[in-house]
């Protein structure tokens, strides 16, 4: 399997943060991670990312229900992006709801729908999606 060097993680529950960022490094899962708690603080990144020609995440995982800016207008914000290659990326969620894993596959770049809480089999399985 490939070594990530940077994952996102988008979600505003603090406890599910600090909880994925902990098994994330716990796991070495990626070089670096980055939180953000809405979708627009994370697609400031992104833009700024752009413009400067930094790196860009290899994956991010994506909370849908946020306030600012939720997952799926992050999703619709994300597709309008001069990107050289897609970011892969995961539905990161608590929903069980079967129309939101449907809509999710209607967009090219999610790779994954995984169900809160991140464990090291989950883990395994993003690893397995985006290689």
């Amino acid at each position: 399997m490939k070594k990530i060097k940077t994952a996102y993680i988008i979600d505003d529950d603090e406890i599910i943060v600090y909880l994925t960022d902990k098994i994330i490094k716990e796991e070495q899962f990626c070089e670096k991670s980055e939180t953000f708690n809405n979708g627009q603080l994370a697609l400031g990144r992104i833009k700024e990312a752009i413009a400067n020609k930094d790196e860009l995440p290899e994956v991010m995982l994506i909370d849908i229900n946020m306030p600012v800016m939720d997952g799926w207008e992050l999703l619709d914000e994300l597709v309008k992006l001069p990107l050289e290659k897609p970011i892969p990326l995961i539905i990161f969620t608590s929903s069980i709801n079967p129309a939101d894993r449907e809509k999710a596959f209607t967009y090219a770049s999610i790779k994954g729908y995984i169900q809160k809480p991140l464990t090291v089999h989950k883990l395994d399985k993003i690893l397995r999606l985006i290689s």
